[in-house]
């Protein structure tokens, strides 16, 4: 009995001495390969878009990129204010110093626009001003405009009532989503600025040419199918020689 234990103990010990230690680099392309992406989208614009993968361990090095020329080489990371220009794919490509093994991966952060509701009423397709008289539209059509090549709702109804409502050239080739927008004071959009939820609202009106200020708020939704442009005590400005101010609410609906 005592002769058959040592040689079973003898028979292990053979055994564990032929096994193979794995190596430090072994065990860090081992994780890599296991490694995964995590992320938390989709979020609204304002909250904190948050990904990252696990710590594989060793030498190891960590490469992202994506949208606003984001750059990283932390396993992971947080961006505290989520806009509309960190939408879009963020790739990870995760390697060992050495070259000895790679792991590539990737995916899309998606941003939603921030929802809420025109706190006045106004009459569908009209616009009201404060000191001017309002307008009514009988005709308003969504297309692009000819001049400028931008996304517009053109309005125009009796005694010359007219309207534009242009569009980042974000939206030119697509349909704007429901949400919160803030205006510019010119039509012509940076190409370069990936916050696409911007407008520009102008009118004729009196012999001049009026057009938002920036930083307010539009709200577009749809009606149905129909886009729907609406917003509240807008400050626009005229220019003859002499500043003139007005302010309009509205309610402007793709017909």
């Amino acid at each position: 009995m005592k002769t058959t234990f040592l040689s079973i103990l003898s028979l292990l010990l053979f055994i564990c001495s032929c096994k193979k230690s794995i190596s430090e680099d072994e065990m860090t392309c081992i994780n890599i390969a296991n490694a995964t992406v995590v992320h938390n989208g989709p979020v609204t614009i304002g909250q904190t878009i948050k990904f990252g993968t696990q710590e594989v361990g060793g030498y190891r090095i960590y490469s992202w990129r994506g949208p606003n020329n984001y750059t990283n080489q932390y396993p992971d990371d947080s961006i505290t204010y989520a806009e509309l220009k960190h939408e879009g794919w963020y790739y990870l490509s995760l390697f060992s110093a050495n070259g000895g093994c790679q792991k590539i991966d990737s995916f899309y952060m998606d941003v939603k626009l921030q929802q809420g509701t025109a706190p006045c009423t106004v009459t569908a397709n009209s616009t009201s001003f404060n000191n001017l008289p309002n307008n009514s539209y009988t005709s308003i059509v969504k297309g692009i405009d000819p001049s400028l090549s931008q996304k517009w709702l053109n309005c125009n109804g009796p005694s010359s009532a007219n309207l534009q409502v242009y569009f980042h050239t974000g939206w030119r080739t697509k349909e704007p989503e429901d949400g919160i927008y803030v205006t510019q004071n010119t039509p012509v959009f940076d190409q370069t600025d990936y916050n696409y939820n911007k407008v520009f609202i102008s009118t004729t009106k009196s012999s001049l040419y009026w057009s938002s200020h920036a930083n307010q708020t539009v709200y577009v939704s749809h009606a149905g199918t129909k886009l729907q442009v609406r917003f509240c005590n807008l400050s626009m400005s005229g220019y003859n020689g002499t500043s003139f101010t007005t302010i309009a609410s509205g309610n402007i609906i793709e017909q």
